[in-house]
């Protein structure tokens, strides 16, 4: 079975990644070319081995979805679109925050320096449009209290990045951002809202049932490491 050269992620942390895409119950392989790292996708988990490559990790992404039906009183005056580069510190530290469940944070051959400049990145291109249509944050007196990212797929919208300050966590920052999301997309006429995490995030997989989000996916990923 063929292995994806995966070129994003080889380019920015600098080790050449492969993608593995399983249909069916094989569970054993041989790779002629040489990768540092093969993400291997399934839609279920299915005990995998690779000759010459070690298992370091394993999660299941799921994403949650919900037809968008705004509430006319969701609008809050703390939560706005961000346009000043001035809050991007701030901006970052939640971001890390918003990728505590992340794999690239909890496979242990990436070292938090990576972590973090990923997350950085993805900050930026969000910025600049490349992988979020806006950024919109909750301040209280100038502080950046939560943010979160969307993009717009036709009729369809996903959020990319969405995270709240720890210490402010459960007073309702969250839902607002959220609200606020589904307000703006169906001003343009987007009908659906699909968020991604972890199945292992049970917060986060609680807090998006509360606010009626469904899963419609759920996938299977592991990280197998040249030995």
């Amino acid at each position: 079975m063929k292995v994806k050269y995966v070129e994003w992620d080889s380019s920015f942390f600098n080790k050449k990644i492969g993608l593995l895409e399983l249909f069916n119950d094989r569970k054993s392989f041989e790779i002629e070319n040489d990768f540092d790292l093969i993400y291997v996708v399934s839609d279920r988990d299915i005990d995998v081995e690779i000759t010459n490559y070690k298992q370091n990790y394993s999660e299941n992404k799921i994403v949650f979805s919900k037809n968008i039906v705004p509430n006319s009183d969701s609008v809050d005056a703390n939560v706005f679109i961000e346009l000043e580069s001035s809050t991007r510190e701030e901006i970052y530290e939640l971001a890390f925050e918003s990728g505590k469940f992340s794999r690239f944070k909890l496979d242990s051959n990436f070292n938090q320096i990576e972590f973090e400049k990923l997350y950085k990145k993805w900050v930026d291109n969000s910025f600049t449009k490349e992988f979020a249509d806006a950024v919109l944050v909750y301040k209280e007196q100038k502080k950046v209290l939560g943010f979160v990212t969307y993009k717009v797929w036709g009729s369809y919208a996903t959020i990319g990045l969405i995270a709240v300050c720890s210490k402010h966590q459960g007073k309702g920052i969250g839902r607002k951002l959220i609200e606020y999301v589904e307000m703006e997309l169906f001003k343009k006429g987007v009908i659906e809202l699909r968020i991604p995490t972890q199945l292992q995030n049970h917060i986060a997989c609680e807090f998006y049932k509360r606010l009626g989000y469904q899963i419609i996916e759920n996938r299977n990923i592991k990280h197998f490491w040249k030995k």
